[in-house]
């Protein structure tokens, strides 16, 4: 990685290296003396995947616990019950 120092023009102007030419910029500011100037990626909104689309879904082992959970669900341990008490106790 190579390190210039450039001189910024009176309206705060800053003329980057010809690989930046027409290109999307990422201006992030590290500190009060610190500028980060990154090359971005532009990626057209039609070609975003949906959430859904990566999501895997259960295995029938997996599918099968889940609803069986559901279905009969298991009493809370007493962890659970006391954390509940002294939450309720604070609140109210």
């Amino acid at each position: 990685m190579q390190t210039e120092t450039r001189t910024t023009d009176a309206k705060a102007r800053l003329v980057l290296p010809k690989s930046f030419a027409n290109a999307t910029v990422i201006v992030e500011q590290i500190s009060e003396t610190e500028v980060r100037v990154r090359r971005a990626k532009v990626v057209a909104e039609d070609d975003l995947p949906f959430t859904e689309e990566a999501v895997t879904p259960l295995s029938d082992r997996d599918r099968d616990h889940f609803l069986n959970l559901l279905a009969a669900p298991q009493p809370p341990p007493p962890a659970l019950k006391a954390a509940a008490a002294r939450h309720k106790a604070r609140r109210g």
